[in-house]
């Protein structure tokens, strides 16, 4: 990004770590099926969802490691794996179950890029340059996630620039209480025009 500038729209964020999921938008045999980290998600993706049909990009450092971790006990102790449980185990199960409870027939993406998921996944989301709902959501050490729906033309303006300067980054919540989100790639602050 040497010297590039991005802009575009948000129009709405859903924050949660992990008060206030509502699911109640998912028929009940699918929210049995969904992990922690995957009700947390769908809740804030369901927040930001306006009912269009978007473009989806999902990001998780671990995305569903607790059924990974319980697959691999279950082929160690039964020599065998559930295929339900390894169908909702991929890194893209949430970002593919939401696609099919609303709907949405158009492509969609999972990034998994370690310590900056989040950026490269919000990147990933800013490049497809159309509307877009990136979901990011984290599942060690704690449940988080957070819902961000872009567009090209209609909500709060952002500018994403280069970060040349190597500005020490900082973590969302920065952005979200008003400042800029600065990740080792780019700066993402709002335009004031």
């Amino acid at each position: 990004m040497n010297g590039i500038e991005l802009e575009f729209f948000i129009k709405k964020i859903s924050h949660s770590n992990g008060d206030c999921i509502d699911l109640n938008q998912i028929p009940m045999l699918m929210r049995r099926k969904l992990s922690p980290v995957g009700k947390i998600a769908l809740s804030t993706m369901l927040n930001c969802y306006d009912g269009d049909d978007v473009k989806l990009v999902f990001a998780s450092r671990y995305g569903e490691l607790e059924r990974v971790v319980k697959l691999i006990k279950q082929k160690n102790e039964e020599n065998e794996i559930s295929p339900t449980g390894f169908s909702f185990s991929v890194h893209n199960s949430n970002i593919g179950l939401f696609s099919l409870i609303n709907k949405i027939h158009s492509g969609y993406n999972s990034v998994a890029a370690g310590e900056e998921s989040f950026s490269l996944g919000l990147l990933d989301a800013v490049m497809n340059k159309s509307k877009t709902l990136f979901c990011y959501a984290e599942s060690v050490d704690r449940y988080e996630s957070t819902s961000i729906l872009l567009d090209v033309k209609d909500g709060e303006k952002v500018r994403i620039v280069s970060n040349s300067e190597n500005i020490e980054s900082n973590n969302f919540s920065e952005f979200l209480a008003g400042g800029k989100y600065i990740c080792p790639l780019y700066v993402m602050e709002r335009v004031y025009d």
